[in-house]
């Protein structure tokens, strides 16, 4: 999980060589890897001009972080930018302009930018991370059933979209309204996270929702700093409309910095290891109104 704070635009996604229709689906495979207390990451093959890699999708980073390679180190600095992750430490890092960037479709066209500005950063100990940025004016499918995201796909006819929350200092990230026990949160969506979070201050005040599980556990960031957390099995963790789960594992630590960024009112992360138990549908096509829905697998 990564909190970025930038100065700039970001371009509209479009799909590589002419307008994407509703009916048009693009298909991008995702590679799905799992770690302990099912948790695990999402892989998306990625392409930079002529040339072909993955990148991590990372929804609980506002903007793309990449590290200085082959292919974008004569990239000429248009800025600089600070990136801050759950450990609360961060990363001074160049902002680049790069052409020809975008997501490799199995089906359809490819979802690509003709330019898009992304964080190139010399230390860099983990993985390059798609942001949430990128999805700026579409409408997709995180399909974990069949492995894949779907863009422009029609959700299911029975679909209620709810709105996330805009979070973050410059309003960049998103959230959803949980119920943990009786407690109404808003929790950070964020895809980069292995398994989901709360705040310590947060089981503090709530000791009933949580049951520990380990006292002291390594953890690591998206970015791939470390540092220490507890572990709990949450109780209950309701997304509303039937979608409750029992028994989620989840991180404990005191969120410092990532408090004062998302506001005391969003004290969770949901984190792969819930959001990989639904099929999500998330439109960013309207600025300020993006919606999602979520169908238990």
């Amino acid at each position: 999980m990564l909190l970025r704070f930038v100065f700039g635009l970001a371009a509209a996604l479009c799909a590589a060589g002419s307008a994407h229709a509703e009916n048009s689906p693009s298909t991008v495979p995702m590679t799905l890897t799992r770690s302990d207390y099912g948790g695990g990451r999402i892989y998306l093959p990625v392409r930079f001009g002529n040339m072909l890699g993955t990148m991590r999708l990372d929804t609980g980073a506002s903007t793309t972080r990449v590290a200085l390679a082959p292919w974008n180190r004569d990239l000429p600095p248009i800025g600089q930018s600070v990136s801050t992750g759950a450990s609360g430490k961060s990363t001074r890092c160049d902002d680049v302009q790069a052409r020809n960037f975008g997501l490799k479709a199995s089906q359809g066209n490819d979802i690509a930018r003709a330019t898009y500005e992304v964080s190139r950063c010399a230390a860099n100990d983990g993985d390059d991370l798609l942001g949430l940025d990128f999805f700026k004016g579409s409408r997709f499918s995180l399909d974990f059933t069949h492995r894949e995201m779907v863009f422009f796909g029609a959700s299911a006819a029975d679909a209620h979209p709810r709105p996330f929350r805009t979070l973050g200092p410059d309003q960049r990230l998103v959230g959803v309204d949980i119920r943990a026990g009786d407690a109404a949160v808003v929790a950070l969506f964020d895809t980069g996270a292995e398994i989901s979070a709360v705040d310590q201050r947060f089981v503090e005040a709530h000791g009933n929702l949580f049951s520990p599980v380990k006292a002291k556990s390594a953890a690591s960031e998206a970015g791939g700093r470390q540092f220490s957390a507890k572990i709990y099995k949450i109780k209950s963790l309701d997304l509303g409309e039937g979608r409750r789960l029992r028994g989620i594992y989840a991180l404990a630590y005191d969120f410092g910095v990532l408090r004062e960024a998302l506001g005391p009112q969003t004290p969770f992360i949901l984190g792969y290891n819930v959001i990989s138990r639904f099929n999500w549908v998330m439109d960013f096509r309207a600025p300020g109104e993006s919606t999602w829905n979520a169908r238990q697998r």
